[in-house]
């Protein structure tokens, strides 16, 4: 709503005491002096409507956080640039405004200018920027007007969850303990498995022993040399439950920061079907890491494998039982087979020499492969897998419950 200045109010007393006095005195002269300041007044606020709607057509907002999903209760910086055509005569300022779960306030900038500013988040879930202010003034009007176009970007805010001790699937099915509270810090307890020949008895603890019925030893944290590599299998978007992508992505960005935190830093590795999309070697930044995920979200594959890697296996295809089929189809397998034995000795794979080479290079003996596990071709994740163990490397799968495995997992754990 237009607000008159100071001078528009004085004006206006003036207008209205010319118009008092012209009545009870007859005079033309006061009455034509009040109508003259009436229009002056009309004409400038109309002027400063049409000059404020231009400028807001031309305003053009640039706004950048330092990441996209955070904890709740994190401070964000945001820095923010506001384009627009000022008109003569018309002072101009922006002030932008956060979300509306943030704690704190937008800065006030000059148009052209960047500024810079930090706000809290305080309640979880999916929020954005509640666009600008566009404060306009001239020497009669001023006028504040909000653009909730500008809500760019989006941010995602996780509830600060608290440490739990969980449950995984080891490497012959069972249960298998993980003390989450102590997983990458130090010397503390990753997980517990069943007491083996030449393990420290010092080891053994005593308590799950008790529970197992069988003996138990504690498997610490930071024994294993070099930062671990953080590998992450983005879904194909559509069909997927957001709550679980939700959590997924939580999952992923809290294993960074722990890892970060810890001073162990660690790898990325991120695919999607048979393409890796980024990789990242050993860092400690953690704006370094959070821009290599650029903000996880679901990515069509390009280039789906369907495919289960190595002449092993092509092998074992070429070698299809044709008994109790019909002789059609009897025909078209060994068609198949042969094709297939052609292939045998010779199976290259981009992805699998993509994948071969960011595990040489992040220096580590323990991937943490992150993956929603969903119905249909999972061939990559056997590829990356496979990888892996050929260098002897242990690998830890976090997925939801129910979604079940893949050949050569180490541990399963839920999500």
């Amino acid at each position: 709503m237009i607000r008159p200045t100071r001078l528009a109010g004085g004006i206006m007393v003036i207008a209205l005491v010319l118009a008092a006095v012209a009545l009870p005195l007859a005079s033309p002269a006061a009455v034509l002096a009040a109508g003259s300041l009436a229009l002056f007044l009309l004409w400038r606020g109309w002027r400063f409507e049409q000059d404020l709607t231009a400028a807001a057509a031309s305003l053009a907002v640039i706004r950048e956080v330092d990441r996209m999903i955070l904890r709740q209760g994190a401070v964000v910086t945001v820095r923010v640039r506001a384009d627009l055509a000022v008109p003569a005569g018309i002072e101009v300022r922006v002030r932008d405004l956060p979300p509306a779960v943030a704690a704190g306030e937008g800065v006030l900038c000059e148009p052209g200018k960047n500024a810079t500013y930090t706000v809290r988040l305080m309640a979880p879930g999916e929020t954005s920027f509640g666009g600008c202010v566009l404060s306009a003034s001239d020497a009669f009007f001023a006028c504040d007007l909000t653009c909730r176009r500008f809500d760019n970007p989006h941010l995602r805010v996780f509830p600060v969850g608290t440490p739990e001790a969980g449950r995984g699937i080891g490497i012959r099915g069972e249960d298998t303990e993980v003390d989450r509270k102590a997983a990458l810090t130090g010397q503390g307890v990753r997980g517990f498995r069943p007491y083996q020949l030449g393990d420290d008895p010092r080891q053994v603890d005593w308590k799950v022993t008790a529970r197992r019925g069988t003996l138990y030893v504690r498997e610490l944290a930071g024994l294993e040399s070099g930062a671990p590599l953080i590998a992450v299998d983005l879904p194909a978007p559509g069909g997927g439950d957001p709550a679980a992508f939700a959590q997924f992505s939580m999952a992923v960005y809290g294993a960074v920061e722990e890892a970060i935190r810890s001073r162990e830093g660690c790898s990325l590795l991120v695919v999607a079907g048979g393409e890796v999309v980024r990789f990242l070697p050993r860092t400690l930044a953690s704006h370094e890491a959070l821009t290599a995920l650029g903000g996880l979200a679901p990515l069509e594959p390009r280039t789906p494998l369907y495919r289960t890697p190595g002449p092993a296996a092509l092998a074992a295809r070429a070698r299809m039982n044709g008994r109790g089929v019909v002789p059609e189809e009897r025909a078209f397998r060994e068609q198949f087979s042969g094709v297939l034995s052609a292939f045998a000795a010779e199976s290259p794979a981009n992805f699998a020499a993509a994948v071969r080479a960011a595990l040489g290079r992040a220096e580590t003996s323990e991937v943490r492969l992150y993956s929603l596990l969903p119905a249909g071709d999972k061939s990559h994740l056997v590829q990356l897998t496979r990888e892996a163990k050929v260098r002897g490397m242990r690998v830890v799968l976090r997925s939801p419950a129910g979604a079940g495995t893949i050949p050569g997992i180490d541990a399963v754990e839920v999500l």
